[in-house]
């Protein structure tokens, strides 16, 4: 058991170290040529900000947030900077005949010939939604803890628990956004932590708690928490105020996607392995409990850390 403990701290340092942001690199067209440049650069979760340079198409030339193109937006732009294979920049175009664009850049592809036909935007929008929810290990980590409270059946208490938590976070990462709950980063990290603990704890016993009794109520009030979350990091990448229900609500899709993938991968294994197991349920329990001692460890670790992130100032 300590030997599990202690990997998934180490597990759980360098995920936090290593949680990394999209950026988004706008460029609106406000008069024949002229463009209107906004870019968020990829941002670490810690508050690093990554070096980047922006290389723009031939015949364009930048002053500060300006940008003037005489024979037209066309070529090829680079963002270049990003590294390893998580890092991401949606790049976004707005003409002045209403066409819009948008390409998802990263390390290996940093490129894009913007004379060249884009994806459709949804499509841009929920692939970041899945790529965050899957590099979130502390959501993930909290929906794996509900999983362990209902003893990985699937049933309708466990449909109506996940359906719950998807409305709650859906909810506040709406407000969030379109500015109606406004919070501090930090203090929402650490409740987060905190909701992954006390699932893990939960997960340990069979007594009648108000989370056992009713885990779609608790699932519902951790994921207002959850999504202020998702909003944090919305805000950190800025959607595009023209778009914003469509970005919003594909982001969202994506993460629901990313979720369910999840939920359906972990309820496959554990059925592949209840049928290896067999009847030797003394030894189900053992792996249960260790997901539960592992989990908490997890999630005190990434409590102890944003604890101290937030009294030194980190809000």
């Amino acid at each position: 058991m300590r030997w599990l403990v202690v990997a998934l701290l180490l597990v759980a340092r360098v995920a936090s170290a290593h949680d990394l942001r999209p950026g988004v690199l706008t460029l609106v067209e406000e008069r024949g040529g002229d463009f209107a440049i906004r870019f968020v650069p990829p941002i670490d979760s810690r508050g690093e900000v990554i070096e980047m340079k922006l290389e723009l198409p031939r015949g364009c030339e930048r002053s500060g947030d300006r940008m003037r193109c005489d024979a037209g937006l066309g070529g090829e732009l680079a963002v270049l900077g990003m590294r390893g294979d998580a890092m991401r920049t949606l790049v976004v175009v707005e003409r002045l005949d209403g066409r819009r664009s948008e390409w998802l850049l990263d390390a290996g592809k940093p490129r894009v010939d913007l004379g060249a036909a884009s994806p459709t935007g949804w499509l841009a929008w929920i692939r970041l939604g899945i790529e965050h929810i899957l590099g979130g290990l502390d959501h993930l980590a909290f929906v794996i803890g509900l999983l362990l409270v209902l003893d990985m059946r699937l049933d309708r208490r466990l449909l109506a628990t996940i359906s719950a938590f998807t409305v709650a976070h859906s909810l506040t990462l709406a407000l969030a956004v379109l500015g109606v709950l406004r919070v501090h980063a930090a203090p929402v990290e650490a409740c987060i932590a905190a909701s992954v603990l006390l699932v893990a704890r939960e997960a340990t016993h069979r007594e009648p708690t108000a989370i056992r009794r009713w885990p779609w109520l608790a699932a519902g009030a951790f994921g207002l928490v959850h999504g202020l979350g998702f909003a944090s990091a919305l805000g950190d990448i800025g959607l595009p105020r023209a778009h914003l229900a469509r970005a919003l609500v594909a982001f969202n899709v994506g993460v629901e996607v990313g979720q369910l993938a999840v939920v359906a991968s972990v309820l496959a294994l554990v059925w592949i392995g209840r049928r290896l197991v067999g009847e030797r349920r003394v030894l189900g329990a053992k792996v249960h409990r260790a997901a539960c001692y592992g989990l908490g460890a997890l999630a005190a670790w990434w409590l102890i850390e944003r604890l101290v992130d937030l009294l030194c100032g980190g809000g």
